[in-house]
């Protein structure tokens, strides 16, 4: 059974209308606390993007006004939210040691069309490893790997083909 959304954009590319999609606009879920693997049994099987962040300072650390502060250490993209994020608390899942600390949490966002999910993704990986280079100061010194390959019929930019749109996400995310 094919979603509205993907109904809408065979449509509108049946008409000759891109129907790109702007990864500021993507609808997240709150971010929730990961206890255990009970606490993502709520996520749907459909597909998407996830992001795993950690704790670094508690809300009641003095200066922050009751806000937390997370540090982002995956972000993946997957056909089944659901199955990828229990898979992260199998026994040799790299996340598995860090879910087990009870300072991480999630956020997903459901994206059921392959190419708008892959955009999506690959913006995000963009903006992921650039803020970690400007949070470290430090600079891989090598250029990027190729993230998302542009289909003849989109009209990119080759360095958007290469390197994914290139738009700024808010500090909140």
């Amino acid at each position: 059974m094919l979603s509205l959304a993907q109904l809408v954009n065979d449509s509108l590319a049946r008409h000759g209308v891109a129907t790109d999609l702007d990864p500021r606009r993507v609808q997240w879920s709150p971010w929730s606390r990961i206890q255990d693997s009970f606490s993502v049994l709520l996520v749907p099987s459909q597909p998407g993007l996830f992001a795993l962040g950690e704790e670094v300072i508690a809300p009641e650390s003095v200066g922050l006004g009751g806000k937390r502060m997370l540090a982002l250490f995956e972000i993946t993209q997957t056909e089944d939210l659901g199955m990828a994020l229990g898979r992260c608390f199998l026994p040799r899942a790299p996340q598995s040691g860090r879910l087990a600390n009870g300072k991480c949490f999630m956020r997903y966002a459901v994206i059921e069309d392959a190419e708008q999910r892959l955009a999506a993704y690959a913006a995000f990986r963009n903006w992921f490893s650039s803020s970690a280079e400007a949070a470290s100061g430090v600079t891989s010194g090598v250029p990027r790997p190729l993230i998302l390959e542009a289909s003849p019929a989109s009209g990119s930019s080759n360095n958007e083909a290469r390197n994914g749109p290139q738009w700024p996400f808010p500090s909140g995310f």
